[in-house]
């Protein structure tokens, strides 16, 4: 039994190191909804919306898209989030947020969402003021996984 003790000691070090792992992320997790989706009807959802409120492009030639209050839709990719979105201040929006390939984060304004293909998060969102939020993806999605970021931008009110 004296043998096994400090193979029970570190095998409980590491059933505690693994349960405050998110914590020593120092990112806050959030609990968000999420539902299952179909691939084809949410890239629907989100091409509709691109082509409806589509205002500009970005420099790597993503949409960027200005949505009314309602829901909004962005997808998760290698190695971007697309459209670029951007948000009135005081408004209320329902962000779906899903992966298109693998899995992914969220950092969204310091809270944390898994994102798993098939699944979309929901989230309500309602900025306060006029500004940006940071958007990151949070789990290696592979090489260029540095570069997954992205910011919505909050306009003041018009």
């Amino acid at each position: 039994m004296a043998e096994r003790l400090p193979v029970i000691g570190v095998g409980a070090l590491l059933v505690l190191a693994f349960l405050a792992m998110p914590a020593w992320r120092g990112v806050p997790q959030a609990t968000f909804e999420s539902e299952a989706i179909g691939t084809a009807a949410f890239n629907a959802s989100l091409d509709a919306m691109v082509a409806r409120f589509r205002v500009g492009e970005t420099e790597d030639g993503l949409p960027i898209v200005r949505p009314p209050p309602g829901d909004v839709y962005l997808a998760a990719e290698r190695w971007h989030f697309r459209p670029v979105l951007e948000l009135e201040a005081g408004q209320s929006y329902r962000l779906h947020v899903a992966s298109e390939d693998i899995l992914h984060g969220m950092v969204l304004d310091g809270h944390e969402a898994l994102l798993v293909p098939g699944r979309a998060v929901l989230l309500t969102l309602t900025p306060a003021g006029p500004g940006s939020m940071s958007l990151v993806c949070s789990e290696y999605c592979g090489l260029e996984h540095n570069k997954m970021r992205s910011a919505i931008t909050v306009l003041g009110k018009e």
